[in-house]
């Protein structure tokens, strides 16, 4: 295995450049410092679970009890030593032995020394996850692989007076994947010139260049017909934020390209939309969307809007594929959160296509389209119950097939102190429908029952919505 525990270490301690970047192009150039602040939970977390279908099969069912134990977060702090974690890393263990120990999650996690206000400040960043080796079949440990992004550099912030500022920075990256040959490293520069408006909004212009170089450049060759050893992406964009009494709004909207070795460039619009707005003193519409070139290491980097990262938390992970490609997603929805219930309604979108001219890799061009409904109650301030159910629909065109994922959960919840009690019920359901390729969309159900337990090291975890899924393999197969 080419990933070891080190890495997941290195995102306990770190948070993604991107996310950073964003939040102090937010920030007035020249603001005074502040005292350190800290906001979130970080928690242990382990549990005992029950399945009747391990190995998620159409067929044959074998049972078999599921053992987690790891840490879940959804922590920042600001101050000269910034930090931003959020999701989970878990070990699983399989009693019975259908699979073997493994880790599975989802995570994202950055730290920056030095505060914006500063010449020098140092990012750093690791972010890991998990993709499939065939998007058709069912998401059990042998069909998954995990990939970890690693990046760090410096940023150079110039002030001009107390409204502008401009920031360079350099980042070296290094993707690795478990099992694929595809490792790489990427080596980005770029600038943002960033203009306050107010004490509530600014504006942008930021631009960057990126040569990423696959480390076994023959093995991917060989892998893809006709893929290059080395690809470019540039951007440039204009970006808007703002935050008003009872709205946050991010705007930015630009172009970037994609050359391989020396071939025709290609290139598109890249956008990003971020709304949120409160409604009434209890209720949110929310709205993130985006477009953009990128590759399975930098999406790790990009969770998309917290809200919908919360809530739509159980999408299954995408195909492991070493090339880039155009990213569309849209995350919509609505929260209503009164006094002891509270309801939720997320729907999205994700399509992922490939401009490289290869039959091997445009067969990966994807559509997944999803939605989300949960409904809470609290039945005493210590006391919770929530049902969710989920919907996802994927459709890969070039393969001819079809996958339809369904989920239904009840969770009763219990808070002792700082420990908090999960007892869960649910039933997973994946039908699908293959086309001429040699790939087979396999279809299943499994029924699942368990109890967890975690217990909060920083802050204190909600009752509400969560991050967290449930133990095992299938169940929560590494989306946030």
């Amino acid at each position: 295995m080419k990933i070891d525990i080190r890495h997941f270490g290195l995102a306990f301690l770190a948070l993604g450049w991107q996310a950073h970047a964003s939040a102090q192009q937010a920030a007035p150039p020249g603001s005074p410092s502040v005292p350190a602040q800290q906001t979130g939970y970080v928690d242990l977390m382990g549990g005992l679970g029950y399945t009747d279908n391990a190995l998620l099969s159409g067929g044959h069912r074998t049972s078999d009890g599921i053992g987690t134990l790891g840490f879940n977060a959804d922590y920042q702090r600001l101050g000269n030593l910034s930090l931003n974690l959020l999701g989970n890393l878990d070990r699983v263990q399989y009693l019975r032995g259908s699979f073997g120990g493994s880790f599975y999650g989802q995570f994202f996690g950055s730290a920056i020394l030095g505060k914006s206000t500063d010449l020098l400040q140092w990012q750093l960043s690791d972010n890991f996850g998990e993709e499939m080796n065939d998007p058709l079949a069912s998401p059990t440990p042998q069909n998954l692989q995990v990939i970890n992004d690693v990046s760090t550099g410096p940023l150079v912030n110039l002030h001009f007076g107390l409204l502008d500022r401009l920031t360079l920075f350099g980042l070296y990256s290094r993707t690795t994947y478990q099992r694929s040959p595809f490792d790489s490293q990427t080596y980005e520069g770029g600038a943002s010139f960033v203009h306050s408006l107010s004490g509530a909004s600014s504006l942008s212009l930021n631009a960057s260049a990126a040569h990423t170089k696959y480390i076994n450049s023959a093995a991917v060759q060989s892998y893809f017909a006709g893929s290059s050893a080395t690809y470019d992406i540039r951007q440039a964009s204009l970006e808007y934020k703002a935050k008003f009494v009872r709205t946050e709004l991010s705007l930015r909207a630009g172009y970037n390209t994609i050359q391989y070795g020396g071939a025709t460039r290609h290139g598109a619009p890249l956008y990003e939309v971020s709304i949120d707005r409160q409604i009434s003193p209890f209720s949110t519409l929310y709205l993130d969307g985006r477009q953009a070139y990128t590759t399975n290491g930098a999406s790790l980097a990009s969770p998309g809007s917290l809200i919908g990262v919360q809530v739509g938390s159980t999408m299954n992970p995408g195909y492991a594929v070493a090339q880039p490609y155009n990213q569309r997603s849209v995350d919509a929805g609505w929260l209503f959160d009164r006094a002891r219930t509270s309801f939720s309604l997320t729907g999205t979108y994700q399509q992922s296509v490939f401009d490289q001219t290869s039959a091997t890799t445009n067969q990966y061009n994807h559509r997944d389209e999803g939605v989300t409904v949960s409904i809470g109650r609290q039945l005493r301030p210590t006391m919770r119950v929530q049902l969710r159910a989920q919907g996802f629909w994927d459709h890969y065109g070039n393969l001819g097939a079809n996958t339809r994922r369904e989920t239904i959960g009840l969770t009763f919840s219990k808070r002792l102190a700082r420990t908090m009690i999960w007892v869960y019920v649910e039933r997973w359901h994946q039908s699908g429908v293959s086309g001429a390729s040699g790939f087979v969309a396999n279809s299943y159900n499994d029924d699942r029952v368990g109890i967890y337990v975690t217990y909060d090291l920083f802050g204190e975890r909600p009752m509400g919505l969560s991050l967290q899924g449930m133990p095992g393999m299938g169940g929560y197969s590494g989306g946030y």
